[in-house]
């Protein structure tokens, strides 16, 4: 298998013997890796702040067929957010985005649109730690989506056509289908125009524009959402994730949005 290069961000680190650190990593080439940083815990360790949750770096590893744990070589820092891990609530917040892509992403697959949605949305949350929120149900939505437990919204799963069509709204089943009110089924969650809108609107827009839209629907709709994503998550994982418990801190009014664009 040789030696592979590519970018990454850290997720966590372990410590492994006096000086070694166990590293897990998403990769953008060749998705979540775990492997084994020797020296790590030295003084004048060659990987110095580059194992640093969070940080994106430029990694070279070696990996063999065999092996579970590849054997890293070097980690240069591409971006790091020291100065967002001051703050509790974001590095909770953080927390919470890594272990969604540590239980979703498949081992040793490459993906690089949940790498690209990590990396945004992680660089949303560093600059505008008042989205947290919003933020985490845009992640928990694009990891469901991309790995199959969230169908698109933008076409009825039944009729086919687009909800609004027929009136507007529509209903997620616990599988995450998405239909119109017109081909509802029983027990099905509700949703209004506007969540609906923001369903459809994750595809084309990037974890900040869609924050700040998602500030615009009513305190309730929010909860709701919320609620909808992490009841998705809980169905998949079939447990309350250890890091669930991330900041609802709010602004009051929501800012101008950019020209970001989507995953």
């Amino acid at each position: 298998m040789g030696l592979v290069e590519t970018q990454a961000i850290i997720l966590q680190t372990f410590k492994l013997a006096d000086a070694d650190k166990i590293a897990v990593f998403m990769t953008e080439k060749a998705g979540l890796v775990r492997g084994v940083a020797h020296g790590a815990r030295r003084l004048k360790s060659r990987f110095g702040a580059g194992l640093e949750p969070f940080t994106v770096v430029r990694v070279s590893y070696f990996e063999k067929e065999s092996r579970e744990l590849v054997t890293l070589k070097e980690a240069e820092i591409v971006k790091s957010y020291f100065g967002a891990a001051r703050d509790a609530d974001v590095v909770q917040a953080l927390g919470y985005l890594a272990e969604l892509v540590k239980e979703f992403a498949p081992p040793r697959q490459s993906d690089e649109k949940l790498y690209r949605m990590l990396r945004a949305s992680i660089d949303a949350a560093a600059r505008n730690p008042e989205l947290l929120q919003p933020i985490t149900i845009y992640a928990e939505l694009w990891a469901l989506k991309l790995t199959g437990l969230l169908a698109d919204a933008r076409a009825c799963a039944g009729c086919g056509r687009r909800p609004k069509e027929v009136g507007g709204g529509a209903c997620v089943s616990n599988e995450g289908v998405v239909r119109c009110h017109a081909c509802r089924q029983g027990g099905w969650q509700a949703v209004t125009a506007g969540l609906h809108g923001l369903l459809c609107e994750m595809h084309s827009n990037g974890p900040e524009v869609w924050a700040r839209s998602c500030l615009k629907v009513s305190h309730e709709e929010r909860q709701t959402l919320s609620g909808l994503a992490r009841r998705l998550v809980l169905r998949a994982l079939e447990r309350e994730p250890r890091s669930a418990k991330v900041s609802t801190r709010l602004p009051q009014t929501a800012a101008g949005a950019g020209g970001e664009q989507g995953i």
